[in-house]
């Protein structure tokens, strides 16, 4: 039996055994058989679990394909998440906070429950919620693309791309639909303690042939110095790409669905915090050291005209300069932090689209049975779409989420903040904002303009939040007892 096929069988075993930790679980669990259960994990995740959740849902495939691929492509300048993972931290300490016991206290399952709860508008939700849906179908099709790529290439395309993108859709269809949120959560932890040790393990075995650290960096500055400043060789990292991924990064991030509702998850204060933290923390390890070792060995150990796709070069490192059963874990590894993130993904996914859309204002009028038979099926079309769109992959994995998926997602960013922390922001303001500036941010992007030199979702934000400001103040509302009372009363 050659190595390829000795790689594929552990793979497999390795799935299928977390398969069976989801099976034991889900009989454990008795709390899932209604939408705050299933969705949710019941609110109840501790702290313990939770940071490892939180790991695992925001690393993904990303962190073994997409971050190496990203510092491949653009040197250092890939710095620029790890430096703005700190405002991710602060978000989580305070707006995921506040969010939380909001959301205990009404019963949100969704960033749509909290708009339609706050600014008392329908078309506010639906436009969230489709927000949130499109975006988190972008990201969920490019970690299907992210592990079918590890699985292939691992075997040496003994799976073809589309065989391996079909395995990692029917496990994660598995692990989801008789684990829940509960299943999900359990799982995360521990995939988020293999990826780790699996990314740093991959960044040990590429300084080993490059000569160590210093040698590393030595030979980058001498053979491609633009690797180790902005903007980098391809002059993607101007002042103002640099200056939008301080806003795109955090917010983008944070406001993706899987990571949000992980707010909404938490057992108490204690839980969050330490998930907060969890973020710069492991971003330091992954994107700021291990990622970065590994993108910048690649231009020593790997021709670039051997390099099809900057995502490739951590398994083409790893076939070889190591030991296949070695490289074999590791892609087992970079599996493990896309389904984690798979797994989240989509059952937010089917949460918004099955409470707040298709039985929004109906939920009563069906049973918990009825509720959740329906939110399967979901599931299933959506990984169904997904694995569809990740057919025909592009050759940077993050390039495009950052660009597309983020993006999209920091538009609710506004409308967000200002109805936690703004007594008189109005839906009107809130409803002008988030529609000029989606409508801004894809046409700039249709059209590929960058009007002024500015990035066209700088041109969005900035107009999303002046529209929200301007318009609220222009209608300022008189008597907000109601929102006061509801919003602004301390919570005991």
């Amino acid at each position: 039996m050659n190595k390829q096929i000795l790689s594929f069988l552990i793979i497999i075993t390795y799935l299928f055994f977390m398969l069976i930790v989801t099976i034991i679980n889900g009989r454990r669990k008795k709390h899932k058989k209604n939408a705050e259960g299933f969705f949710l994990a019941g609110r109840g995740v501790s702290s313990v679990l939770l940071p490892l959740t939180m790991i695992a849902s925001v690393m993904s495939t990303f962190a073994f394909l997409g971050a190496p691929g990203m510092y491949y492509n653009h040197g250092i300048s890939y710095f620029a998440i790890v430096l703005s993972q700190m405002w991710v931290c602060l978000m989580i300490l305070y707006f995921g906070n506040k969010i939380r016991r909001q959301a205990k206290k009404y019963g949100y399952l969704s960033i749509g429950d909290y708009f339609q709860d706050r600014y008392k508008s329908s078309y506010l939700k639906v436009l969230a919620s489709c927000i949130a849906v499109l975006m988190t179908m972008v990201f969920l099709a490019m970690q299907y693309v992210g592990n079918a790529r590890a699985l292939s290439m691992v075997t040496g395309e003994i799976v073809p791309y589309e065989a391996a993108i079909f395995v990692s859709v029917v496990f994660s269809l598995l692990y989801v639909l008789i684990g829940g949120a509960s299943g999900v959560v359990l799982l995360d932890a521990i995939q988020a303690i293999i990826l780790i040790v699996g990314i740093v393990v991959a960044a040990y075995i590429a300084l080993g042939p490059s000569g160590g650290i210093d040698a590393l960096f030595n030979t980058t500055a001498s053979s491609l110095p633009e690797l180790l400043s902005r903007p980098g060789p391809k002059g993607l990292y101007t002042d103002q790409y640099w200056i939008m991924q301080f806003i795109v990064l955090p917010f983008g991030l944070w406001l993706c669905p899987h990571v949000w509702n992980k707010s909404l998850m938490a057992k108490d204060e204690k839980a969050l915090s330490r998930s907060a933290f969890s973020i710069p923390l492991s971003m330091i390890i992954i994107y700021g050291v291990a990622a970065l070792f590994i993108g910048l060995a690649g231009h020593i150990l790997i021709p670039a005209s051997e390099v099809t796709a900057a995502d490739n070069i951590l398994p083409m490192m790893m076939t070889r300069y190591s030991h296949w059963l070695v490289a074999a874990l590791i892609m087992g590894a970079a599996m493990s932090a896309g389904l984690s993130t798979m797994n989240a993904m989509l059952l937010v996914t089917s949460q918004i689209v099955s409470q707040d859309l298709i039985l929004f204002k109906r939920k009563d009028q069906v049973t918990d049975k009825q509720n959740m038979f329906l939110s399967r099926i979901i599931i299933i079309a959506i990984a169904v779409i997904c694995s569809l769109i990740a057919l025909r992959p592009p050759q940077t994995l993050v390039q495009l989420v950052q660009d597309v998926a983020y993006t999209g997602l920091a538009q609710l960013a506004p409308p967000f903040i200002a109805g936690l922390y703004w007594k008189g922001v109005r839906k009107e303001g809130a409803i002008a904002g988030l529609t000029a500036g989606t409508i801004i941010l894809f046409a700039t992007r249709i059209m590929n303009v960058s009007p002024l030199g500015w990035p066209g979702f700088m041109w969005a934000f900035g107009i999303n939040i002046l529209l929200l400001i301007f318009i609220s103040l222009l209608l300022k509302k008189k008597d907000i007892s109601d929102i006061e009372a509801r919003f602004f009363v301390p919570f005991k």
